[in-house]
């Protein structure tokens, strides 16, 4: 059993300790706040930084579709330059067999002139009336123009040959020039995904940087808590070492003064046990020491 200076002494020694382990806990509460901080810091970093991945996700795919348009369409206008080279060629046959139609014919008026003025005069002769000699004499021009017109049907032909090619590598042209302004077009789109895609990239990478720089701190602060972690449960352990001493002593005593206080009302029921054996009245403090000494 503890004597009252080693109980004095051991509840000396659990203040001095709770103190210190008020402190350390206080201590410790403010570092660990710190903590949180860069905690939240560092989550806040780091959702940042998963939408920015999901955004350059998204230009990415905007980019690599914009890149498969042009490639397809400088096919198409490689496709139309080609088509036009052919087309060229054929007009350039068109024109000489034209040539040679003209020339086999000596043709020096235009097909369609002729083709018109012989429609005019047939149609004054089915509807004026004439002597005969000039009737006569304007059907032998009509002759005259029909035999040219006939010479002159293959020029025409040809020349509608060639005016339907030259109408079909126009088209070809407007359509490639087209395809080329929408290839600069979406060339040039193509290129501002691009650069918003590195743009965000380096934008990630400097907030991994600083999410890194987070981690860090956070570990440093973990490492700078941990001395007084475990001073504090080092403390906890004695202080508790220490309060179950008291409590071991505070047990001891109780059941101490219990024999004491058994041993006195023990003592006192023997007299009043004598005063009934003499025959003497009992108080009721008597009788309630008999009680006592029965419980």
């Amino acid at each position: 059993m503890l004597s009252q200076e080693e109980k004095s002494e051991l509840t000396k020694q659990a203040d001095e300790l709770n103190q210190q382990i008020r402190e350390l806990r206080k201590r410790l509460s403010e570092l660990n706040d710190q903590k949180e901080k860069l905690f939240d810091q560092r989550n806040s970093v780091s959702k940042e930084i998963s939408e920015l991945i999901k955004n350059v996700k998204g230009i990415r795919i905007q980019r690599d579709d914009l890149t498969s348009t042009v490639k397809m369409s400088k096919e198409e206008r490689e496709k139309l330059h080609n088509d036009i080279k052919v087309k060229v060629e054929e007009a350039k046959k068109l024109n000489i067999e034209k040539e040679a139609v003209v020339k086999r014919t000596r043709l020096t008026e235009d097909p369609r002139h002729l083709k018109r003025e012989l429609e005019r005069l047939n149609y004054k002769v089915e509807t004026e009336a004439m002597s005969f000699d000039k009737e006569t004499k304007l059907m032998k021009v009509i002759k005259d123009i029909k035999k040219k017109f006939d010479a002159a049907k293959g020029v025409m032909i040809a020349n509608d040959r060639l005016r339907a090619v030259n109408r079909e590598i126009d088209r070809m042209k407007s359509l490639a020039q087209e395809t080329h302004q929408k290839v600069r077009k979406t060339a040039t789109e193509s290129q501002a995904k691009h650069k918003g895609m590195v743009e965000v990239s380096q934008k990630i990478d400097n907030m991994k940087t600083k999410e890194e720089e987070f981690n860090k701190q956070i570990t440093a602060k973990k490492a700078e808590m941990q001395p007084f972690s475990e001073k504090l449960d080092g403390l906890l352990r004695k202080f508790s070492e220490i309060n179950q001493k008291l409590g071991i002593a505070k047990v001891e005593g109780k059941q101490k003064r219990f024999a004491e206080e058994k041993k006195k009302v023990a003592m006192k029921a023997e007299e009043v046990r004598k005063k009934l054996m003499r025959g003497e009245k009992l108080t009721t403090e008597d009788i309630l020491v008999l009680q006592r000494d029965d419980s």
